[in-house]
């Protein structure tokens, strides 16, 4: 009976190990057309973590937007980059509210495949 309540407890305590990492954990697999942007709010005081990938080449850029959302390269501070690569290993500290992660896609539609995850 003791060995079958400790199992269940260790059960337990996995399963909510298990949800809280997937909480800041982001998989994503989505087509992209030529020139195409996608934006994603990085959380505050954070540590990101993650790959993306894909066939043709694309850019990413770390942009940081005062207004509180992302209007556009354009509207922002890039404060990193990463341009016509087919992989990119992120490994980023993120000090305060603001950043984006911004993929932008080259000139040939494709599927990019995001994976992100991020902890304090």
């Amino acid at each position: 009976m003791l060995a079958l309540l400790l199992v269940a407890a260790l059960v337990i305590g996995l399963a909510v190990n298990v949800e809280a990492f997937l909480s800041d954990y982001s998989h994503q697999e989505g087509y992209f057309g030529a020139d195409s942007l996608q934006a994603e709010l990085l959380p505050a005081d954070s540590h990101v973590l993650g790959t993306i990938t894909a066939d043709n080449p694309f850019s990413v850029y770390v942009v940081v937007s005062d207004s509180g959302y992302f209007e556009g390269l354009e509207g922002g501070r890039v404060v990193m980059k990463w341009e016509n690569i087919t992989k990119l290993n992120l490994n980023i500290t993120v000090p305060d509210d603001g950043y984006y992660l911004v993929v932008k896609n080259g000139n040939v539609s494709q599927e990019i495949r995001i994976d992100l995850s991020s902890g304090r």
